[in-house]
């Protein structure tokens, strides 16, 4: 995984990126959260946004915060 932080697989299956371990516990949350939510919602519809809302209300400032840590974290 070069470019993702995690994967739902159609069999349900979920793997994590395992340098998503140097990430702050609350952004590695929001990528379980994430992926957990994959397996009702298996796209990126409305209805997902709102379950991963439900959870994790403040996932957008997490995702961003990731973001910007993604090519510090992944390309080292």
């Amino acid at each position: 995984m070069k470019t993702q932080w995690g994967s739902c697989s159609p069999k349900s299956e979920l793997l994590l990126n395992p340098l998503l371990v140097k990430a702050p516990s609350y952004c590695v949350d929001y990528v379980i959260f994430h992926e957990l939510c994959h397996l009702n919602e298996h796209n990126h519809s409305s209805r997902f946004y709102r379950l991963l809302s439900n959870l994790v209300p403040d996932w957008v400032k997490r995702k961003i915060e990731l973001d910007e840590l993604a090519e510090h974290i992944l390309n080292r």
